[in-house]
């Protein structure tokens, strides 16, 4: 994984020159949306359907120096399994971006130095697990298609890893722990200019 974020970077580095490099210097917002529906139906022995919803979303806010990027980052990701239970496990995340961009290409950096995880939220049986003390990163590579105006379209794919330290709930409130949340996605984007 290090050898592809390194080579991933070099690309960047000494590709931008011909790609544009003369990025106006301004501010950006930057949502990232993912949702995905499954329906699996008739499983024995109950014969009941069950649904897995993920819902992913993320904001990035900052402003663009030439082609480094430096903001905050707000991410939501949430897995919901319904059926004859129903269980949510939801993460928030809140972190600093430092990325490299020409006007099509990006590539961003984030450190989540705050995250929280409520795992098995839901009914009948109420199984929650919180966590807390979560920290983690994510790398987001994507290409964005300029369509006027200061706006821009265009598909990324994210890897994320959030860490969390401690129980945030319940009878082992503030007892240390290590939960390990990873995942890849891909993602529309949206991207305005300012």
């Amino acid at each position: 994984m290090k050898l592809i974020i390194s080579l991933t970077i070099l690309f960047f580095v000494f590709s931008a020159p011909q790609a544009r490099a003369d990025v106006t210097p301004g501010w950006l917002i930057q949502p990232s949306l993912m949702y995905y529906f499954k329906t699996e139906g008739g499983n024995p022995p109950n014969n009941a359907s069950t649904t897995e919803t993920r819902e992913l979303g993320d904001i990035l806010l900052g402003y663009t120096f030439g082609n480094i990027f430096l903001g905050a980052n707000y991410n939501y990701d949430a897995i919901i399994l319904s059926g004859n239970t129903t269980s949510t496990d939801s993460f928030q995340s809140i972190g600093g971006d430092l990325g490299i961009m020409t006007d099509n290409i990006f590539l961003f950096f984030t450190y989540y130095f705050s995250s929280t995880a409520a795992t098995g939220q839901g009914l009948p049986n109420n199984g929650e697990v919180d966590f807390n003390k979560g920290t983690g990163y994510q790398v987001k590579l994507g290409y964005m298609f300029d369509v006027g105006s200061g706006w821009s379209l265009g598909p990324a794919i994210t890897y994320k890893s959030l860490t969390y330290a401690a129980f945030a709930s319940g009878v082992n409130s503030g007892m240390s722990t290590s939960f390990t949340f990873t995942t890849l996605v891909p993602e529309a984007t949206i991207r305005y200019r300012f």
